[in-house]
């Protein structure tokens, strides 16, 4: 379960490489902060892409604290929650294949247009990490 927890956490940290320009990329949230002196209005759709994956991997960090904190307190996690990491991990993974293959629906000033996001190893790093603490969590 601990090991599961540490890979569900990385990830967030991990972003944290992104917003430094790192010649690994800007990972999964890597335009969150391009165009910070722009409305939301005018914000091209890499700023929602990045806020949708910052969401997520924020939700996921949660749940792996609370996956790391349970044994500490001699509790067993309910099927629920092990249910919900792997969903919000796999949800994570699902997102990431679609916004790099095909391109997810966003607004960008124009209306809502298909963006593709670039690939990069940063990003690949985070989605490994997502699916490896996903597939760890068991019941």
């Amino acid at each position: 379960m601990r090991l599961a927890a540490f890979f569900l956490i990385l990830p967030f940290f991990l972003q944290l490489l992104g917003f430094g320009e790192t010649p690994l990329g800007g990972g999964l949230c890597g335009e969150l902060f391009r165009g910070k002196d722009l409305p939301l209005a005018l914000q091209p759709p890499g700023f929602w892409l990045g806020l949708l994956f910052m969401l997520l991997l924020a939700f996921q960090m949660g749940l792996g604290g609370l996956f790391l904190l349970l044994p500490l307190l001699e509790v067993r996690p309910s099927p629920f929650f092990l249910r919900l990491g792997r969903g919000v991990a796999f949800t994570l993974v699902l997102l990431f294949l679609l916004s790099r293959t095909l391109g997810l629906p966003l607004p960008s000033p124009q209306g809502l247009v298909l963006a593709v996001a670039p690939l990069d190893p940063l990003s690949l790093l985070i989605v490994a990490s997502s699916a490896l603490g996903g597939v760890l969590l068991r019941e």
